[in-house]
């Protein structure tokens, strides 16, 4: 059939008519209409674009990729609606917030290590933007069309801080170079420079989206091929287990969008098929994750001790910064941890929890097992302050399971990864906090936070999947009795028929 197409298209591109040019013009390689002007007048970053792209701006601007934040719902201890996201939250990983990490470098340079949150947001900003302010026109005119839209660009440019009169910000590659490389839709290179969690794969889900590790990349699918856009917007899913801003909540990124609800093709599809019902594709078809299973932020320790990789980096290779701290963690390489989710939908109230609990559980309807990355976080606490008194956070004090939880400090990374003292880290880490009324005591503990963190696998699928006799055997991957099912169903399940 496609050959016959090709045939056709080529017959009747030599027909000389206007539907034959057209033919021919789909067959050709996409470049973009405005080099021309990009060659004769020079690229001046967003400005340029606007020329052609006139609202552009307008829609970036209320997207995450320059909030930050989206209205969240469903989500446990948080008022739906109220905006949420990386500009307002801890990141465990990062062990900080963006206010208090916009700029963390090391010697003015981005490192793992210092994992600089304002590194990755869409403009160059020397703060970050604040929930419901809109931007001024000075702001909006930073945004780096080229980081998503350019094929060649030198991040070398970007991870470098640079000092000017609007203050100090990460930088951007604006040369002709990159102006001239704009493709139509974002490349997969061009999301992971941001998306691939500061170049280590194994730092938060272990899972990345390169042919070598994933069948749909190796098949050359792009990342909106799934996530797909509107005006700007990028939908996430409804799936996601941590607490994180979605563009597009309605809008479902799923395997069965592709590949139908019954996927399996053989002899036992049947078999394989009913599997779906309660075992979502990624249980089965992503079968390794890498990354951090423990961190604790209370001890730092130099990151030279593996010698030439980083603490933080054991699988893919992130060189190390001899005599900066790190904090202690844990890393290891294995099969996931399996837990219940729902899909996040208006009315699921099990779906998505806070700091990424998990909420669901067998008898959830609708419920699936989902494959998930476990953390155990050990955090910067406030000996004597609670996490009511912190801006917007005031509605914890009426809650009867949070009303006494402790404060959650942000240290700053750049005085951390340097120093190794983790008091003077917290002290510059608040200092954004002050102008908003929060003063920390200036006394902290370390404590480990309550339960288990899960964060969601989807990335890194296989096209074979586990075998059966990877799950229903008694030393299967699948904790069946952690799961919920009875002990005659474990014992049904570990010795199937």
């Amino acid at each position: 059939m496609v050959k016959r197409l090709l045939i056709l298209l080529i017959s009747i591109s030599f027909a000389g008519s206007a539907f034959a040019q057209e033919s021919t013009h789909l067959l050709q390689k996409w470049v973009h209409p405005g080099n021309d002007v990009i060659r004769d007048s020079g690229y001046q970053g967003a400005q340029t674009c606007v020329t052609c792209h006139d609202k552009s701006l307008d829609e970036i601007k209320n997207t995450v990729h320059w909030r930050l934040a989206a209205p969240v719902r469903n989500v446990q201890g948080l008022p739906d609606s109220t905006m949420w996201g990386m500009v307002n939250r801890e990141c465990a990983l990062a062990g900080s917030t963006s206010p208090a990490n916009w700029v963390a470098a090391t010697h003015g340079k981005f490192a793992v290590q210092s994992a600089g949150c304002g590194l990755c947001h869409i403009g160059s900003l020397s703060s970050p933007p604040m929930p419901g302010k809109e931007p001024t026109d000075a702001e909006l005119n930073t945004v780096d069309c080229l980081v998503c839209h350019a094929k060649e660009y030198d991040w070398s440019k970007r991870e470098t801080l640079v000092h000017d009169s609007t203050g100090v910000h990460w930088g951007a590659d604006t040369s002709l170079q990159a102006a001239l490389s704009i493709t139509k839709v974002p490349t997969n290179a061009a999301c992971l420079r941001c998306h691939e969690h500061a170049f280590s794969y194994d730092y938060k889900r272990g899972t990345p989206y390169t042919p070598s590790n994933d069948v749909h990349a190796a098949a050359g699918l792009k990342c909106v091929t799934c996530h797909v856009t509107e005006h700007h917007k990028i939908a996430k899913g409804m799936y996601e287990s941590d607490m994180v801003a979605n563009d597009l909540p309605d809008v479902p990124v799923t395997c069965s969008n592709c590949h139908g609800d019954a996927p399996h093709r053989g002899k036992n599809a049947k078999e394989l098929n009913e599997h779906t019902e309660r075992i979502a594709c990624q249980t089965c078809h992503i079968n390794r994750v890498s990354g951090i299973v423990y961190e604790n932020w209370g001890r730092p320790i130099k990151d030279d001790l593996r010698g030439e990789y980083s603490e933080l980096s054991k699988y893919d290779k992130i060189p190390s910064r001899p005599g900066l701290y790190v904090p202690t963690d844990t890393i290891e390489m294995g099969y996931p941890t399996y837990i219940w989710r729902v899909a996040n939908t208006r009315h699921a109230s099990n779906s998505q929890s806070w700091m990424a609990f998990e909420t669901s559980n067998i008898s959830t309807s609708g419920a699936k097992i989902y494959p998930a990355r476990a953390l155990t976080q050990v955090m910067l606490f406030d000996r004597k302050l609670k996490m009511w008194q912190a801006p917007g956070m005031a509605f914890l004090k009426n809650d009867p399971a949070t009303a006494d939880f402790p404060l959650l400090l942000a240290p700053n990374r750049e005085v951390y990864n340097k120093t190794g003292d983790v008091k003077a880290a917290i002290d510059a880490g608040m200092k954004p906090y002050e102008a908003m009324g929060l003063k920390w005591s200036g006394e902290w503990m370390a404590m480990q936070v309550p339960g288990t963190s899960y964060i969601s696998v989807n990335h890194g699928v296989q096209k074979a999947g586990l075998s059966c006799n990877s799950c229903h055997s008694r030393k299967g991957v699948m904790d069946f009795k952690a799961l919920g099912y009875t002990a005659k169903q474990v014992k049904e399940l570990e010795n199937p028929k």
